[in-house]
């Protein structure tokens, strides 16, 4: 199927997926509310067909990429999803069904940021107001618990993150404490630590992908965000050397609207050629972090479309690294594909501190696994009004999710806040409450 007439982000854009004699017979509009619905003749059918649309969309990008990479003689072709395969796929598969089928919405993925401590300070940071001096990080043992909770909830990737993951000393013991009969472990780090030791102990643990985090494609700028000089050209040295172990390489950056302007995300793919990466996971400028209220960076209209269009022609020419944006995560395709907003849908975020939240961005808490069960907050989370239907967009760059959620949330309140504090609506009903901060305030909360 052929794509035309797209304005991508637009509320009223409409993208033809299939023309036939002049009429449109599977075409969706981008509405207000951020969802998509169908305007063409056929959509009331194709629309019912949404586990087999999800199955042809995820089989089509499978057989683009045959040889991306190799896990232990399995192909890769995405370095944040098991290889093609293997047991911890089928868990995915399972859950898919069990969502499309029964309706049963079980996670894919766990982000688990294992401490907050890093040695970089960035403007940008979206981890740096859940840092906390009043409780400790997770035990060793309570660390494994909730590995253990995860895998037994269905997940099959398990990414650690922080801060920088690898100031823990037990990271390796974390690592190899996943099951790779059920998840594949993956992690985000700046680098700077990578040496020849560390490496060793990341293969031996069984690491499966790391993400090394590049802010800009330029090292002077990279180190300047950072704080650190040398960062960009150490963290790519000590990647090489775990690539070249069997490791996946991936680079992880985000496109703000700035980067964007100046073709950033361009010149980062390139990049990630040069050094032999397997992808490039660009995430779209969230504000969040210390730039909870700051959405000065977020991308516009046509930037959206713009990026959109660079990741569509790499992958129809099968370009490697692999280029998986936010913003085609966000688009129909995406949507089809069965992923849009990954918060509370397939993937969870769990804190250095055990609160669980729907992704890195959201800076709301569902509970804590030391005083709740996994399972419970889980469940919790899929049935709350915000979370309980798939959204077609980021909800964190949704102005309304952002209205009821995040600016809900008293200025210097410590995060990721607690959602039974907050009004449980649907965000995008007309009737949700427009509380402002000084109100919230006046009422102690």
């Amino acid at each position: 199927m052929a794509v035309v007439n797209i304005e991508e982000g637009s509320p009223e854009a409409e993208q033809v997926l299939w023309k036939f004699l002049g009429l449109k017979m599977i075409a969706y509009r981008r509405e207000g509310d951020g969802q998509f619905v169908g305007t063409g003749l056929l959509n009331p059918l194709f629309d019912k067909l949404g586990l087999f649309t999800m199955l042809v969309s995820q089989a089509r990008f499978y057989k683009k990429y045959t040889d991306l990479a190799r896990w232990r003689g399995k192909r890769v072709a995405n370095p944040f999803a098991p290889p093609v395969g293997s047991r911890p796929q089928l868990r995915a598969m399972k859950a898919l069904l069990k969502k499309y089928l029964l309706g049963k919405v079980d996670p894919l993925a766990m982000t688990y940021a294992v401490t907050y401590r890093c040695q970089c300070n960035c403007g940008h940071c979206s981890a740096a107001r859940f840092v906390r001096g009043d409780t400790p990080e997770l035990s060793t043992d309570e660390a494994k618990d909730l590995i253990d909770a995860s895998q037994d909830l269905g997940i099959c990737i398990l990414a650690f993150t922080g801060g920088e993951p690898l100031l823990r000393p037990d990271i390796f013991d974390l690592i190899a404490h996943v099951n790779q009969r059920k998840a594949m472990p993956i992690l985000f780090s700046n680098g700077l630590l990578l040496t020849q030791e560390n490496v060793e102990r990341l293969v031996d643990a069984g690491l499966y992908t790391l993400f090394l985090s590049l802010d800009s494609p330029s090292a002077e700028e990279h180190d300047r965000l950072r704080g650190i000089p040398g960062l960009f050209d150490r963290a790519i040295e000590g990647a090489l050397k775990l690539k070249s172990k069997g490791v996946l390489l991936g680079i992880s950056s985000y496109a703000s609207r700035t980067g964007t302007s100046r073709g950033d995300y361009r010149a980062l793919y390139e990049v990630a050629q040069q050094i032999g990466a397997h992808t490039v996971l660009l995430f779209d400028d969230v504000p969040t972090g210390r730039q909870l209220t700051n959405t000065s960076e977020m991308l516009t209209d046509g930037q959206r479309a713009e990026i959109l269009a660079y990741t569509r022609e790499i992958f129809e020419r099968k370009g490697v690294p692999s280029l998986s944006s936010q913003v085609w995560q966000n688009s129909i395709e995406g949507c089809l594909s069965g992923i849009g907003c990954l918060a509370g849908n397939i993937q969870y975020y769990v804190t250095a501190y055990g609160e669980v939240t729907p992704c890195d961005f959201t800076p709301l808490s569902f509970g804590n696994v030391r005083s709740s069960s996994l399972k419970q907050i889980w469940r919790g989370l899929v049935a709350h009004p915000a979370y309980r239907h798939a959204s077609h967009i980021c909800r964190m760059q949704h102005p309304d999710f952002r209205r009821c959620y995040v600016d809900a949330i008293p200025e210097n309140a410590s995060l990721p806040y607690c959602v039974g504090n907050l009004p449980c609506v649907d965000y995008r009903s007309q009737h949700a409450p427009r509380m402002e901060r000084s109100s919230l305030l006046s009422k102690g909360v």
